[in-house]
């Protein structure tokens, strides 16, 4: 690789940021840029933005280019625009641990040299993407073609003291077919305004099991994987409801037996534990942006999700799929 040993008195140290690449399949944006977006989960923060150029985006959040030459990066990655960033960083300073590097002008390579800032890092990511990504996905799921965010490429870099560049990548690549729908610039910051602000607040097992979903490609564990965030928003959802604030509004008993009706409802109500009646429940008290139509698409999902476990059903059609992805968005996106 070129690296050459270090001298016992250089002491080489850096702050390290990381970037990773997503391929946005399903909507298509001219802006080279939009403006960068802060937030954070479990008060780790990130940044993040969207456009039709890497280098563009690098620019805007880290004031450098991602890529020598940006076509080739594309060649070399079999992706197309638009592509969303998001940055991690910086870290603390690390001292580096190997006894190698390559210096070429104001850029330094090493070779695993830096495992402690990998971990801090990964610490951030393990913790924030997995909130975020599902966050996106539900943010863009309005739209009738669905919105992917496919990771592309991920690199980590330092920054000296001296503002030298400490370079060391990774690589991750997808590809598959899709279709794609026209976006204005202002639809996608008020999408990606409304993901970031849901990825703060999302649960972190429904997120899990979110993104599981849609990283999974065996449609299988796809629908498992939707239905169990659907079933775990569910019960927290019901769980945090004032039942007894709801029942007096719901339910106009006569004066005369209000308190009798009170307890006779307070009553069935604690009988409620099958995920059918939570469920509505939730929709009558809380999800106001859902109706009937939702309901009915929730007993046929949970249908197709009791075959599953008495194994009379070995595969979900493909719309029990689509169906479970649209709902578990729907739930996560605020009343209307």
């Amino acid at each position: 690789m070129g690296l050459q040993p270090l001298s016992s008195a250089h002491r080489l140290t850096a702050v390290f940021h990381s970037l990773h690449v997503y391929e946005i399949r399903g909507f298509t944006l001219e802006a080279p840029s939009l403006e960068p977006i802060s937030g954070s989960v479990a008060d780790f923060a990130y940044a993040l933005s969207v456009g039709s150029s890497v280098n563009a985006i690098c620019r805007r959040i880290v004031q450098d280019n991602y890529a020598d030459s940006e076509e080739e990066w594309q060649k070399e990655h079999k992706c197309t625009p638009p592509y969303l960033i998001v940055h991690f960083g910086p870290t603390a300073e690390h001292e580096s641990i190997g006894s190698h590097a390559k210096e070429e002008g104001r850029t330094i390579t090493t070779y695993d040299s830096f495992s402690d800032a990998r971990a801090e890092l990964k610490t951030v990511e393990d913790k924030v993407l997995p909130s975020l990504l599902s966050a996106l996905a539900c943010s863009f799921s309005s739209n009738d073609q669905p919105i992917r965010f496919v990771p592309t490429d991920h690199t980590f870099f330092g920054i000296t003291p001296d503002s030298r560049t400490v370079l060391d990548f990774r690589l991750l690549v997808s590809a598959s077919g899709y279709v794609s729908s026209k976006f204005e610039p202002t639809q996608i910051e008020g999408r990606l305004s409304a993901a970031v602000n849901l990825a703060n607040v999302m649960k972190p097992k429904v997120a899990r099991f979110f993104q599981l979903a849609l990283d999974e490609d065996d449609p299988l564990k796809k629908f498992l994987y939707f239905f169990l965030a659907i079933e775990i928003e569910t019960h927290a959802t019901f769980n945090r409801i004032d039942h007894a604030t709801k029942l007096s509004v719901l339910i106009n008993a006569p004066d005369r037996v209000a308190v009798s009706a009170q307890n006779f409802f307070d009553g069935q109500r604690e009988r409620w534990v099958n995920l059918h009646d939570r469920f509505v429940w939730c929709v009558l008290c809380v999800w106001t942006h859902l109706c009937d139509a939702d309901v009915v698409q929730f007993k046929r999902l949970k249908k197709f999700r009791d075959g599953i476990a008495h194994g009379s059903i070995a595969t979900p059609p493909h719309s029990a799929v689509a169906g479970a992805e649209k709902l578990a968005a729907k739930l996560q996106l605020p009343p209307t």
